[in-house]
């Protein structure tokens, strides 16, 4: 592990063209690829790597496609290497402790970084599915309890592999930390869907304000499963955190909240409000940033991006026919950086950068998305220190004073 400080300058780089709905048309420049499998030679993000574009904000209530991100008025800005040589920290939630979380995508393993060192042996080991070209598969989703401080539960949602290494179904499952390790290792949700290729697994995790567990699941490449309400398939789940289903679903008797979802890697609840949003990768462009309602419909495949239609949900934003790839996102809720509170931020893969999604007053829409020079394409959370952290596929920063 090494501490020092990275000088982030703004670059130009290019939009990756958008994959197919079987992730054969085109991938972006880095890997693994969130949206497509990974293409020969790939080469991996790095911290310099910044992106350009025009930018029309939203003023109104009604949707706006906001093609890319304004560059930041700030031209250059300062963040530190807390922890190099990373392998895929697809997912980070720090303990009220202060100790960093992190799930390694390919490995299988959660780790802890305490006091500015990685602990030496893993929190936790699973066996995850880890083929060639399945490039959505793997240890994806991280929480940690809200009562993490009394009962030290941290949930993980993972890809389980067949005997043969194949997909076989995605879980939920808790552990108890007991002195950095997890112990008693709890199926709390079991023979969730999973693709049986590359791709569209969803995968994130989040308790609400309202002490439930969300659950992100992608339509596993089958675009007709998001309109079955019999299927779990291209949906965000809310479960108690026993993993039973809440009386007051929207749906009785399922765990289904929303539906019409293609593949959300990105979920967070707004601070003021208590509102779930996600971001959702759509399908030759059109990203999606929703506000998800109970019992909502948002339209995939039968609509994308802003349709119109009164029986879907339109989004808040869409990216149009430009492909974004919107992965990990937080809201900031302190006041250490130049970032207004309660503001949105997101990693983006196609463009590998760290993005801040400026929300209106009413935080029910955005007044626009503003590139902050820093590179981004797993994660991101606030820590107890007040401080950004966010991850690439082999580092993980820290942007703070």
């Amino acid at each position: 592990m090494k501490h020092w400080l990275v000088l982030l300058g703004l670059a130009a780089a290019t939009l990756a063209a958008a994959c197919d709905d079987n992730g054969n048309e085109a991938c972006p420049t880095t890997t693994p690829c969130p949206t497509c499998a990974p293409c020969p030679g790939s080469p991996t993000a790095t911290a310099t790597r910044t992106a350009t574009g025009t930018s029309a904000p939203v003023g109104t209530r009604t949707p706006t496609v906001i093609p890319s991100p304004t560059p930041s008025p700030t031209p250059m800005v300062m963040a530190e290497v807390f922890l190099d040589n990373v392998d895929v920290p697809v997912s980070l939630a720090f303990a009220p402790d202060g100790r960093l979380f992190y799930n390694e995508l390919r490995t299988g393993r959660v780790r802890i970084v305490e006091n500015g060192r990685l602990q030496d042996e893993p929190f936790a080991s699973l066996q995850v599915v880890n083929r060639s070209g399945y490039s959505e598969h793997g240890l994806l989703g991280l929480a940690l309890d809200r009562d993490f401080a009394a009962n030290h539960y941290v949930y993980v949602l993972y890809g389980e592999p067949d005997q043969n290494g194949d997909p076989r179904r995605q879980r939920v499952v808790r552990f108890t930390e007991v002195d950095g390790v997890g112990q008693d290792m709890t199926v709390i949700l079991d023979d969730l869907p999973i693709s049986s290729g590359c791709c569209h697994n969803g995968g994130r995790i989040a308790f609400g304000p309202d002490g439930k567990l969300y659950v992100s699941i992608g339509d596993t490449g089958e675009s007709s499963l998001s309109q079955d309400e019999e299927s779990l398939a291209g949906k965000i789940l809310r479960f108690n955190p026993d993993g039973s289903i809440p009386d007051d679903n929207p749906f009785p008797g399922s765990p289904v909240y929303a539906l019409g979802i293609r593949n959300s890697f990105g979920l967070a609840f707004h601070p003021v409000t208590g509102a779930l949003f996600i971001d959702e990768t759509g399908s030759a462009g059109f990203d999606e940033l929703d506000i998800i309602q109970a019992g909502g419909n948002y339209g995939w495949p039968e609509a994308r991006g802003i349709a119109g239609l009164s029986q879907y949900i339109d989004p808040i934003w869409t990216s149009g026919p430009v492909s974004h790839t919107p992965t990990g996102m937080t809201f900031y809720t302190d006041d250490v950086l130049p970032i207004p509170e309660n503001d949105l931020l997101r990693c983006s893969y196609n463009t590998g950068m760290l993005e801040r999604v400026k929300m209106a007053p009413s935080f029910d829409h955005i007044d626009g998305i503003e590139d902050t020079g820093l590179a981004c394409s797993l994660d991101v959370t606030v820590g107890p220190d007040g401080a950004l952290y966010f991850s690439t596929a082999d580092t993980i920063y820290r942007w703070g004073s």
